[in-house]
């Protein structure tokens, strides 16, 4: 390509960009609405990005990484203790909002804010004395700070799903802000006063600030929540339990997993590697992650709508949106996984030095997350039509493979086989269910704009003739 067209191919891209905003269509309401998603995960990413840099500088690899291991398990337990009720709760919340039933919208977020809580103390009771049992043979200098993670599990859990049933109410930014802007930045904030009261930032001492900055933007999350609802919340609650339970048990084996994809190759690389191993694990992965947030974004704005045309059986309307929505988040996505590549090591050295030797690890990685942004929003497409069961099974069997072969290449090739089985793991994943959405629901996750236009000139055409075949009615 000369340089030449690229003018043109801007300009062709602006005026594309301008007619889907000039229309009324499904992507044009979802490009609107996730503006103020995607500012937040920006704005998340840029201070959680930030934290932990910051955090790796002031601990020193060795304590960041037994910080990054203790946070691990405590992140994946307490997505186990939610029970899948993040998953019911943007349905119910929405559903129940949408029909001015507050005494259900007020029974499901306490009752869903107490069970986490529950399940969540029931499973720290269990982990800690094991900790404590089996000490004697495990490493010393990972006790301490996984003790006080496992403390936290039942903060955490709360504060996940009422976020997510705050987002059944469409308040973005309350329902976000406070777990992916406000806990990393509260973090910061404490870390920062420790370092510079000249005090040691310890990894039990950074996992309990931790906690602390969950625990007090869930109580803010709480105090704004409450202002926001006012004589709402005096209702009668009604409670439905059975049915709640009953469908958040469907996406609690999706929400496991993908936990496992967020945190178990941390914790591989920690059973088998030194601490300051984990560290240089852990800053690769977290910069990995920065390739797939522009899909994040829209699809947490598009999951709804996906659901909603899928009811009404718009097919064509359905591929429109999963098209515009992969192929306007894919881009950016190649051009940050692109500086990756380019920059990686420059990247990793913001960590500290010593760092850079993450690179390896950085670039598999990304390819996996490359590979999640080319398939589009293939998870939330096929849980939003009825196939939570799939997603389950494929992304329980991808977690299995990613943790078995996990173990097996990190102990051959280090913190690099980690990254290589999770990688594949997490591009078998998305392959398999884009193969599945291909096959039963119909819809390409990828599609050229010729392609698409030529379906659509066939589906047209067929229900013109079915049409014409249809005997007059006088």
């Amino acid at each position: 390509m000369s340089f030449k067209s690229l003018p043109i191919r801007y300009g062709a891209a602006i005026a594309r960009l301008r007619t889907i905003l000039g229309k009324k269509d499904d992507f044009k309401t979802v490009l609107l609405g996730a503006g103020l998603a995607l500012i937040i995960r920006i704005l998340a990413s840029a201070i959680g990005y930030a934290s932990i840099i910051l955090l790796a500088r002031w601990m020193g690899p060795s304590e960041y990484g037994l910080y990054s291991f203790a946070i691990a398990w405590m992140i994946l337990l307490a997505y186990l203790a939610t029970l899948g009720l993040p998953g019911a709760a943007v349905r119910f919340v929405g559903q129940y909002a949408a029909a001015n039933d507050w005494q259900h919208v007020v029974g499901f977020m306490q009752a869903s804010s107490w069970l986490a809580f529950g399940c969540g103390t029931l499973i720290a009771t269990l982990t800690i004395p094991a900790v404590l049992y089996f000490k004697p043979s495990l490493n010393p200098d990972y006790v301490a700070p996984t003790i006080v993670a496992l403390a936290g599990i039942p903060f955490v859990a709360v504060i996940i799903v009422r976020s997510e049933a705050i987002r059944g109410l469409g308040w973005i930014a309350l329902a976000w802000g406070p777990l992916q802007l406000g806990q990393p930045l509260l973090l910061l904030i404490v870390a920062a006063t420790i370092v510079f009261s000249a005090m040691q930032l310890t990894a039990a001492v950074a996992v309990f600030a931790s906690i602390l900055a969950y625990s007090m933007n869930l109580i803010a999350q709480w105090r704004v929540l409450h202002a926001r609802l006012g004589t709402r919340l005096e209702v009668e609650r009604n409670v439905n339990l059975g049915l709640w339970l009953g469908v958040a048990l469907s996406f609690v084996w999706i929400y496991f997993t993908g936990a496992i994809f967020l945190q178990g190759d941390i914790i591989v690389v920690g059973i088998f590697l030194e601490s300051h191993d984990v560290a240089i694990y852990s800053a690769a992965a977290a910069t990995s992650r920065l390739v797939t947030f522009p899909l994040y974004a829209a699809t947490a704005l598009s999951a709804p709508r996906f659901a909603a045309l899928h009811a009404q059986h718009r097919q064509l309307d359905l591929q429109a949106l999963v098209t515009d929505v992969t192929r306007w988040t894919f881009w950016p996505s190649l051009v940050i996984a692109v500086i990756f590549v380019a920059f990686g090591s420059m990247v990793l050295r913001l960590f500290g030095p010593g760092f850079e030797q993450g690179y390896a690890v950085l670039l598999i990685l990304t390819l996996g997350q490359l590979v999640n942004a080319f398939t589009g929003p293939v998870t939330s497409l096929l849980n939003m039509t009825g196939h939570q069961t799939v997603t389950a099974r494929v992304l329980g069997m991808s977690a299995i493979f990613g943790v078995a072969f996990g173990l097996a290449f990190t102990r051959i090739w280090g913190s690099v086989g980690t990254a290589i089985a999770f990688s594949g793991a997490m591009a078998l994943w998305n392959a398999w269910l884009a193969i599945f959405v291909i096959r039963k629901l119909e819809i390409y996750p990828c599609l050229s704009p010729q392609w698409n236009r030529s379906s659509a000139t066939k589906a047209s055409s067929k229900v013109e003739g079915l049409s014409a075949m249809q005997p007059t009615v006088k």
